[in-house]
């Protein structure tokens, strides 16, 4: 499959995964071919768009990109059908990742917490400049692009950038307690 093919598919939809477009690619057999349909098809969705909704479109989709911290946990694919064995660490470790598992939605909600902890450390630790933070910020913005512009539209695409965003928000994390620290006292003395 041609890089555009993905561009093309990005654009449909919630931008992400489309079995009409998978299916037009596999039934062409040139590379040519392919690409002269992603781009006719990119074309199209353009124009039905327009600027300003190919704008609200990116929005939304940036929104599916990185608002789900479980990074679609079970949502698609049956991957996994095993049954919660009865006793253990092993049992307790399963209740919250497997389909049947009885803390599975408390899974979701840590995982949401941690997700929009880790969102406002990055976002408010902007004080923290070193060359290497700036590298990880850029690989933020970067990876975010790169969902906006290719296949994306679902968190779990986000999986791929979860070491940068890890590693940013433990650097930032310092300066973002102090920060709050200043603030509470300001509201203190007032």
């Amino acid at each position: 499959m041609p890089a555009i093919h993905f561009i093309s598919m990005g654009m449909a939809g919630d931008g992400g995964y489309n079995k009409e477009d998978n299916l037009a690619m596999a039934a062409r057999p040139s590379k040519k071919e392919k690409v002269e349909y992603s781009k006719r098809k990119i074309n199209q969705r353009l124009a039905r768009m327009g600027i300003f909704g190919y704008i609200k479109f990116l929005f939304h989709k940036q929104n599916k990109n990185s608002s789900d911290g479980s990074f679609a946990w079970l949502i698609e694919g049956h991957f996994m059908s095993a049954k919660v064995t009865s006793k253990g660490l092993k049992a307790f470790v399963q209740s919250f990742v497997y389909p049947n598992g009885k803390h599975l939605a408390d899974f979701r909600y840590i995982a949401q917490f941690w997700w929009i902890i880790w969102l406002f450390i990055i976002a408010f630790g902007w004080r923290y400049r070193t060359k290497f933070s700036q590298v990880l910020r850029l690989a933020i913005v970067g990876g975010f692009l790169y969902l906006l512009i290719f296949e994306g539209g679902r968190s779990r695409y986000m999986i791929q950038f979860l070491p940068v965003f890890i590693i940013l928000a433990s650097l930032d994390s310092n300066d973002v307690v102090e920060m709050i620290g200043e603030k509470m006292s300001w509201l203190k003395e007032e």
